[in-house]
C-alpha cells in the first residue's frame, strides 16, 4: 500500500458495504462517485480495483460524504451536481433534484414548438422559416434548479425563456446555472407564484409554449416516499394537495389566458394521473385535444394540449 494512504476503512469494496447497509440501492455506483469526488481520482479505478485505497488527506471529506449517504441524503446533495439533458446542473436542498423522467417533457415540448416554428433543435443548427415569429415564447413554471428551462434553451437558440419559481433560494441556483450556461441573455429567472408574474412581464404579447413539472404526489403518499425525498427535499415541490393536483388545477384555469393561439400547454404527470388532467383540459373550451407523451418505462409521462385558435403543429 502506497505511503500515505489508508486502506481498511476507506477502499470501494468497505464504502459498498456501508451503503447497502444503509438500505442505499445504488450503492455500488454511489460509493465509486463519492471516492472520486473525495479524491480526485477516476470512478472506473475503484470499480477495477475495489482496494485501492485514496490519499489519507482526503479521508476526512470521504468520511463526511459517506456518512451523509448513509443518513440517505441524495448524492446530488452531497456532489452539489446533477446531470440532465446532458448539461451539469447545480443542486441544493433548495431545488428538486432533476429526475430522467423529466427529459421526456423537454422532448415532447421540442417536438411541438419545433413543428410550431417549422425549425429543429439546435442539433441541427436550423434556422427560423421566414414568417414565423423570430423568438419563441417559452414560460417554465416552478422551474426550481432550471433544469427544463435551460435544456429548452440550448435547444432553441432562438427562444426568450421565462423561468419562474416562488421559492427565493430556488431563484438563486437556477439564476446560477443560467450563468453558468452563459445563458443570461435569454433566461430570465423571476420569483413569483406560477403565471402571476407574467402580469407585470412583457412577453411579447403572449408565450408559445407554458411547460411544467409541477409538485404532483398526493399529499397522503409524501411520508411513505424514500428517505431521499421524504427527509431531504423540498416538501413544496414535492406536494400536489390531497389528489396531487392542485397545481395542475390552477395552471391550466390560468395558462390559456398567456398562451398565443397554436400555443401548447404542457404538464409532466405522476402515475395514473393522466386521465384526470386530461379530463381538466377538455373541460376548456379555449383549449384544444389533451395528448399523452410516455416516458422510456411506457408510463404516461406528459399531457399537452395546444390553445385554440389556429393550425395545433
Amino acid at each position: 500500500m502506497p505511503t500515505g494512504a489508508v486502506e481498511a476503512d476507506y477502499a470501494y469494496r468497505r464504502v459498498v458495504e456501508r451503503l447497502v447497509d444503509s438500505g442505499v440501492q445504488s450503492a455500488l455506483l454511489d460509493a465509486a462517485c463519492l471516492m472520486e469526488a473525495a479524491s480526485g481520482i477516476p470512478r472506473w479505478r475503484f470499480v477495477t480495483n475495489p482496494e485501492q485505497p485514496i490519499p489519507s488527506d482526503r479521508s476526512g471529506l470521504l468520511e463526511l460524504m459517506v456518512s451523509r449517504r448513509e443518513a440517505r441524503e441524495p448524492i446530488a446533495y452531497i456532489l452539489g451536481v446533477k446531470e440532465f439533458w446532458s448539461l451539469p446542473f447545480a443542486v441544493s436542498p433548495d431545488v428538486l433534484i432533476p429526475r430522467p423522467d423529466t427529459e421526456t417533457l423537454v422532448e415532447a415540448v421540442l417536438d411541438k414548438i419545433c413543428s410550431r416554428f417549422k425549425v429543429q433543435s439546435s442539433r441541427s443548427a436550423a434556422q427560423a422559416a421566414p414568417g414565423e415569429h423570430p423568438t419563441p415564447v417559452i414560460v417554465d413554471l416552478g422551474t426550481g434548479c432550471g433544469a427544463i428551462a435551460l435544456a429548452l434553451a440550448v435547444e432553441m437558440p432562438h427562444a426568450l425563456v421565462y423561468a419562474i419559481d416562488r421559492s427565493p433560494g430556488a431563484c438563486r441556483i437556477a439564476r446560477r446555472n443560467i450563468e453558468a450556461l452563459g445563458l443570461t441573455s435569454r433566461v430570465r429567472c423571476v420569483q413569483g407564484d406560477l403565471l402571476e408574474p407574467l402580469r407585470a412581464i412583457d412577453a411579447g404579447g403572449g408565450c408559445d409554449l407554458i411547460v411544467s413539472n409541477p409538485p404532483y404526489i398526493p399529499s397522503g403518499a409524501c411520508s411513505a416516499l424514500s428517505p431521499e425525498i421524504a427527509a431531504y427535499e423540498p416538501i413544496e415541490a414535492i406536494d400536489g394537495g390531497p389528489d396531487g393536483l392542485r397545481y395542475h388545477r390552477r395552471i391550466i384555469e390560468a395558462a390559456p389566458a398567456y398562451l398565443r393561439e397554436g400555443g401548447w400547454l404542457a404538464l409532466e404527470v405522476g402515475d395514473g394521473q393522466a386521465p384526470a388532467v386530461m379530463d381538466l383540459i377538455r373541460k376548456r373550451e379555449d383549449l384544444g385535444p389533451a395528448q399523452v407523451r410516455q416516458d422510456a418505462a411506457g408510463r404516461d409521462r406528459v399531457v399537452l394540449a395546444p390553445r385554440r385558435g389556429s393550425a395545433h403543429g
